[in-house]
């Protein structure tokens, strides 16, 4: 009887740990976080006045792919549609940097993500302790990228790990369309 109850307490532990290290999926509401702008160091989190009811296109970066959904970006702020969006702020652009695992020194790091909030008009915020990371589910250290789509109640809408691919771009539009009309 102590085997049996030992064994199931170990697969209870087990599957609670899954759950807790499964990636963030379609359906999920995303947990709220607070980091600094690459620029100003102004703190930030979901609830800010930038980012309140409207639809979030997040992209989550480590220093080795902060280019890799640049594609994306640069799609959403070409599609007319999207940029209308934009200026009726029903919809924004958050780019996250992992700083965790990077050994580039965190000045250079800060001053690439002034330069991409530059050219991308995306709020370009610094996560050094790997906070977003956790709330996204991701094993650290993460070296790479992850897109996702937040709609108005923080639900996540899509999610890709990786370079996202460029078939994706009408989808994510279609998404943002649609929950930026909600």
């Amino acid at each position: 009887m102590k085997k049996i109850i030992a064994m199931a307490t170990m697969l209870l532990f087990l599957g609670a740990i899954s759950v807790f290290a499964a990636g963030l999926k379609v359906g999920d509401k995303i947990g709220n976080f607070t980091l600094k702008d690459a620029l100003a160091d102004k703190e930030y989190s979901l609830s800010s006045p930038e980012f309140a009811n409207k639809v979030v296109y997040m992209v989550y970066a480590s220093s080795s792919s902060a280019d890799d959904n640049d594609h994306i970006s640069d799609a959403l702020n070409a599609d007319k549609d999207v940029v209308r969006l934009k200026s009726e702020n029903k919809y924004v652009g958050l780019g996250v940097g992992n700083q965790k695992d990077s050994p580039v020194p965190n000045f250079i790091i800060k001053q690439i993500s002034k330069s991409k909030q530059k050219r991308t008009g995306a709020i370009i915020l610094l996560d050094p302790d790997f906070t977003m990371g956790n709330i996204l589910g991701l094993e650290s250290p993460h070296k790479g990228a992850v897109s996702a789509l937040i709609d108005k109640n923080r639900v996540v809408r899509y999610i890709y790990v990786g370079k996202t691919p460029s078939e994706n771009i009408p989808k994510i539009i279609e998404l943002i369309k649609k929950y930026s009309a909600e």
